[in-house]
């Protein structure tokens, strides 16, 4: 077994060099037999993924596809499909300049390699990439509650404050989008006829396009509280009340010229706004008035209705003459 081995070491010793040239030429001669015995053939849409630092955003398509030109096996030709090549370049933040697009130029080794197939050419007119960055910044922005507007609660009832807990977000996106950020919306809260008292609610955010938000849903307190509301009657009629069978013995006659009368009710909205002229009766009582002369005398008012009240009357007294019938 010696023997053998020592063959062997003879054998290589002997001209070395001579045999390490005649095999170097004959894997050139066998790599270039194999490369002319391969294939080529285009894929389109082959995908390139950017990669960006931290630091920047790309405003635009974040991933692009471009047309190659391939070799390989036959077989692994036929069946490559072009995620199988897909590209992976990055760009480094010494690259931005702010304001002037940033070219990125594609390269075959960009591109993975699949079953024997890899990308060997990439045409001159998609061979450069070119991305519109702008630096990626981080601020606060105020929250905005928003309301259906398909919606509304019932007339007797207004929506007063309305809090969002937290009353700001943080918001992360390019420098130009949040430069003119000045708030972010809340998704449509719901009311409807329903709410007839305050609530909390958690709502989702809406984030503008291309940015990040956190924490992306806030608690929304509303406050609910009856609707009232003032309504002026103007230019009624003072109506007297007496004691049964006074009329007979007494004239009862408003001194005063202006002999009509302006109410003010005070109430829920829809019973205030259902109310009619006629339904409000504003009146004196000379019941007690017994002996002929003249009096001042305070007007009251009848309102037909609940939840209603009375908020003014003017005149809110009148001179009434009282005299005897002949």
């Amino acid at each position: 077994m010696a023997g053998v081995f020592r063959k062997v070491y003879s054998f290589i010793r002997k001209d070395f060099w001579r045999k390490m040239i005649a095999l170097f030429f004959a894997l050139m001669i066998y790599a270039v037999v194999q490369d002319l015995q391969q294939d080529g053939r285009t894929v389109t849409d082959v995908p390139v993924e950017v990669v960006l630092p931290p630091e920047l955003v790309s405003i635009g398509a974040p991933e692009f596809r471009v047309t190659v030109r391939a070799k390989g096996p036959s077989r692994g030709l036929a069946q490559i499909n072009p995620n199988d090549l897909r590209a992976r370049v990055r760009v480094r933040y010494q690259d931005f300049i702010a304001g002037q697009p940033c070219k990125v130029r594609l390269t075959p080794d960009d591109f993975r390699s699949f079953n024997g197939v890899r990308v060997t050419e990439i045409p001159s007119s998609e061979s450069t990439l070119v991305l519109n960055l702008q630096r990626q910044v981080t601020r606060n922005v105020r929250i905005q509650p928003k309301f259906d507007k398909t919606r509304s609660l019932s007339r007797d009832y207004e929506r007063r404050e309305v809090r969002c807990i937290p009353a700001e977000v943080q918001v992360t996106g390019p420098e130009q989008i949040l430069r003119s950020l000045k708030e972010v919306s809340t998704q449509p809260i719901p009311l409807d006829e329903s709410v007839v008292e305050s609530f909390e609610t958690r709502v989702e955010l809406e984030a503008p396009e291309g940015t990040v938000i956190s924490p992306e849903n806030v608690t929304v307190q509303v406050d609910i509280a009856k609707n009232y509301i003032s309504r002026r009657f103007e230019s009624l009629p003072l109506l007297f009340l007496a004691q049964p069978g006074s009329e007979q013995r007494r004239n009862f006659e408003l001194v005063d010229p202006n002999k009509r009368v302006t109410v003010t009710i005070y109430g829920q909205q829809s019973s205030t706004l259902a109310l009619q002229p006629e339904e409000v009766k504003p009146y004196i009582h000379v019941s007690k008035l017994t002996e002929p002369g003249i009096y001042t005398v305070s007007i009251s008012c009848y309102v037909k209705g609940d939840r209603l009240d009375v908020k003014d009357i003017v005149p809110d007294k009148i001179r009434v003459k009282i005299t005897d019938r002949k």
